[in-house]
């Protein structure tokens, strides 16, 4: 009869020596640690970056937090200390409320921001969805020139779809006219209060929507098919499928359109200063916290002043931008 090979036992294995322990930690701890050489040339390759980073962005935030403690004329006088009191003024110019333009311009910029996120955001997701499920989904060739086509008004400069949109906006331009033939007056858009803020708000979401519009294209195709197919199968419609499991799956995606929309809203400044006349008018009502730092800084020569300004400008971007990650997609916050 066959006799089955025997099989060793532990407690007949010998004892791991002191050489064996250090190899097997090393083994459990993740492999072998890479060699001199290696680590010298990764370190090689991030260098540029390392530096780009560090002075244009590390030693600028250091300096302009710095500059905002000093009364700086640039060239006029010897810089003076004077410790928190442009922050003291400008959060004393934010508790009297209506009176002030500084206040003035973090209202149009809340207004602005609320608008043009929530509308480019649902506008993009429309569109992605519209792109993705319609009778192009099974011809990538035109797909491609769609997508290409929609994201055009992304690369142009702003200060060119500026230019165009002043045209359109003249009180004899294109908008005005197309009104005209359905017997609606148009109205002033940007020498009129009303509608200057609106008007630019347009124009912002025209030019970013379809950008977004990529990045979720992109998340939709990454959306399993089993899991929708699943939910047909359990009676849910294709709204109920869309909400209940495209949508929780999409939230990565959504948190990253939401912030990258509040903060380019956020600084927004080229529009208003090439769109309206004076900067931040008819009455202030474009007035936005980087008209005002820019004001600060090359028309009243105060520097410390307009530091100080984008250094409050940075906090309320930061904390907005974590309560979004806190209510859009809490996972990435454990």
């Amino acid at each position: 009869m066959a006799t089955q090979p025997a099989i060793p036992s532990v407690a007949s294995a010998p004892p791991i020596t002191a050489e064996g322990r250090r190899r097997l930690g090393r083994g459990l701890g993740g492999g072998q640690k890479g060699r001199p050489g290696e680590t010298l040339a990764a370190y090689l390759f991030l260098l540029p970056y390392i530096i780009v980073l560090g002075v244009f962005i590390v030693f600028v935030a250091l300096y302009g937090i710095g500059l905002s403690l000093f009364r700086i004329d640039i060239g006029f006088s010897a810089p003076e200390f004077v410790g928190l009191h442009y922050y003291q003024l400008l959060f004393s110019q934010l508790a009297d409320i209506g009176s002030s333009d500084y206040w003035t311009s973090m209202i149009n910029i809340i207004k602005f921001v609320v608008v043009i996120v929530t509308v480019q955001t649902a506008l993009a997701l429309v569109l992605a969805v519209l792109l993705q499920n319609s009778i192009l989904k099974n011809h990538s060739t035109l797909k491609g020139v769609f997508r290409t086509i929609f994201y055009v008004p992304s690369l142009t400069s702003s200060v060119a779809v500026s230019l165009i949109f002043l045209w359109f906006y003249n009180p004899n331009g294109v908008i005005n006219y197309l009104l005209s033939l359905v017997a609606i007056p148009g109205p002033s858009w940007l020498q009129d209060p009303t509608f200057a803020l609106p008007a630019i708000m347009i124009l912002n979401i025209w030019t970013t929507s379809a950008a977004f519009m990529i990045y979720f294209l992109a998340a939709l195709q990454d959306v399993p098919k089993e899991l929708t197919e699943a939910a047909e199968v359990d009676g849910a419609n294709r709204f109920q499928s869309f909400w209940n499991v495209t949508i929780p799956l999409l939230r990565p995606s959504i948190f990253l359109v939401v912030a990258l929309g509040t903060i380019g809203g956020f600084q927004m400044f080229d529009q208003v200063f090439f769109m309206t006349q004076p900067v931040g008018g008819p009455l202030n009502s474009t007035l936005t916290p980087m008209v005002e730092i820019y004001n600060a800084a090359f028309q009243d020569n105060h520097f410390g002043l307009a530091a100080a300004m984008s250094v409050i400008l940075f906090i309320v971007i930061f904390i907005v931008t974590i309560i979004q990650r806190r209510f859009i997609d809490p996972s990435t916050s454990q």
